[in-house]
């Protein structure tokens, strides 16, 4: 299975609408297209993971309460209503925003030694720190759905 084919399914489909109904103060455009050249960085975000696309569907299948908590805990921590100081648009969630988190997330539940790595490879600013404070959410989100 490639990333493609993931987002086309409609367990990733029906995955999309369970996390909308979750996250109600995250506006989500379910017409958006899949976009290539946004497939393309992922790929490569999930290269850099060593994670494939079928993980990522057996992930959103065998825990997708918990991976709906740990985006909204990540959702609340880093957005910003108003715009905040960079006057930032927060636009509406499109089909590849979940990915990001879910690699995340597999690499918290199995691989969290190769987490700072993985931040590092694809240039996430201050990647020690934010490992930590992910992991935290990570740590949370478990023990609040055991």
């Amino acid at each position: 299975m490639t990333l493609t084919d993931l987002l086309a399914s409609a367990a990733y489909r029906d995955y999309l609408f369970a996390l909308d109904a979750y996250l109600k103060k995250q506006p989500f455009k379910h017409e958006a297209p899949i976009e290539p050249v946004i497939v393309r960085v992922q790929e490569g975000w999930m290269g850099h993971a060593n994670i494939k696309a079928d993980a990522l569907l057996q992930l959103i299948s065998a825990e997708r309460v918990q991976t709906f908590s740990y985006i909204a805990q990540k959702l609340a921590a880093y957005s910003e209503a108003d715009g905040g100081p960079d006057n930032l648009v927060n636009l509406p969630a499109t089909l590849h925003m979940p990915i990001g988190h879910l690699i995340e997330y597999l690499l918290l539940r199995d691989d969290v030694a190769g987490m700072k790595s993985y931040l590092k490879k694809v240039r996430v600013p201050d990647a020690i720190a934010y490992a930590s404070e992910v992991a935290e959410m990570f740590r949370s989100t478990r023990v609040a759905n055991e």
